[in-house]
């Protein structure tokens, strides 16, 4: 069974009977789901909960994330707690075929991320190629 069949078995998604949108049932929130990137961020999403053991009450999608005086968007951050204070990990997914050149500011937007947030560690994937480290790692 694929990740996408046991979140949607488990509840934790649903796809409309086109598979054109997504939603992420506990934020109740609806995604273009034929973006290949929302593909990557829903599978991530899923292997979060079902492969890692995050309680999903910590995990948030879509996160605003201020950066000077912009804000800009997280795909996901996980928590270390249920009231969503403390960052823990910050995730920044990008679709699989992503250019090196792409992936590498993905990589710098997801430790821009981390570092505003207070989280400890970041995570970039395209569901093909992964970084994981800790956010205090990372230099310019």
């Amino acid at each position: 069974m694929s990740l996408i069949q046991e979140g949607i078995k488990k509840g934790l998604i649903k796809l409309d009977d086109e598979q054109k949108y997504i939603t992420y049932i506990n934020q109740n929130k609806k995604r273009n789901y034929s973006n290949p990137e929302e593909q990557v961020q829903a599978e991530t999403f899923l292997k979060l909960i079902l492969t890692y053991g995050y309680d999903q009450k910590r995990i948030r999608l879509f996160v605003p994330v201020a950066m000077g005086s912009t804000t800009k968007e997280a795909d996901i951050i996980v928590y270390n707690d249920d009231e969503q204070k403390s960052p823990h990990i910050v995730v920044e997914c990008k679709k699989q075929e992503v250019s090196e050149l792409e992936f590498t500011q993905a990589v710098e937007q997801g430790f821009s991320y981390a570092v505003a947030e207070g989280a400890k560690y970041v995570w970039i994937t395209s569901g093909i190629k992964d970084v994981r480290k800790y956010a205090s790692s990372f230099t310019v």
